[in-house]
């Protein structure tokens, strides 16, 4: 293997654990704004729906890079995987933040 392709693959594996974990942190978040009130949620989705819009590009970018990890080892697999989790989960909750639900049960 040259080494060229094994940096590469380090990158990648870096940049999927990172992007694992901020999709981690935008999932928990959204759970938190879930667990408000119906009519507090509304008025903070009103308030920031220009910043949650501009998640779904990250989301996007987010999820190309999951399926890019895929291809390599094990490692990168199970990052890709674990990045994928945390991208359903918060497409999930953007979802129900923009077209409602009474939100999560503690």
């Amino acid at each position: 293997m040259s080494s060229n392709f094994i940096e590469n693959t380090a990158d990648l594996k870096f940049d999927l654990f990172v992007r694992s974990r901020e999709m981690e942190q935008i999932a928990a978040y959204l759970e938190s704004l879930m667990l408000k009130h119906k009519r507090e949620r509304e008025i903070l989705v009103k308030e920031n729906r220009a910043y949650l819009e501009t998640l779904m590009p990250l989301l996007v970018e987010n999820s190309n890079l999951s399926l890019e990890g895929m291809q390599l080892d094990r490692e990168a697999a199970a990052l890709s995987m674990q990045l994928a989790v945390n991208l359903r989960k918060s497409l999930s909750l953007i979802n129900a933040l923009f077209y409602g639900v009474e939100g999560l049960k503690s």
